[in-house]
């Protein structure tokens, strides 16, 4: 397996691999469903594509993607000079979810990270499978912090 960045040229074959993830997203956040709006996605990818601060890579079997992980930098709110790679979102078909796929991918945005300066990683998960997502992150040494989310009605 490896990692490339996205390319123009592997952006709708992208866009399907992010349909996987939202279908088992739906799994676990049924609302997903009725929020889920493929012109945001479009240019939710596009634009971890192009902006300079965003990184979308792909991991590759052959030439068919299998999964990715997308993030941006962020500047430690105390300090602009220290910056984090955030991971957004990662994401492997289930036929090819094991630890060395994984961490290729983690490797894979860390070398993004570290080449534009930053010295430590933060992750999160939308919710899909969070005690999974702990335990795979904490494997590779990340530490867990708290975030929490709650609905607002308007």
């Amino acid at each position: 397996m490896i990692v490339k960045i996205l390319t123009p040229e592997h952006f709708d074959i992208t866009l399907n691999l992010f349909q996987y993830y939202r279908d088992e997203a739906i799994e676990s956040l049924p609302y997903i469903a009725d929020e889920y709006d493929e012109n945001s996605v479009i240019e939710t990818i596009r634009n971890f594509g192009i902006l300079e601060s965003h990184c979308w890579l792909n991991l590759y079997q052959g030439q068919r993607p299998v999964g990715f992980v997308a993030g941006y930098l962020v500047n430690k709110p105390w300090n602009n000079q220290c910056l984090i790679g955030h991971i957004q979102f990662i994401y492997i078909v289930e036929e090819h979810r094991n630890l060395e796929n994984f961490k290729t991918l983690l490797d894979g945005f860390q070398e993004w990270s570290v080449a534009r300066g930053a010295r430590e990683l933060m992750a999160g998960d939308i919710g899909i499978n969070p005690d999974r997502m702990r335990k795979l992150y904490e494997h590779f040494g990340f530490k867990s912090l708290l975030t929490m989310t709650k609905g607002i009605e308007v």
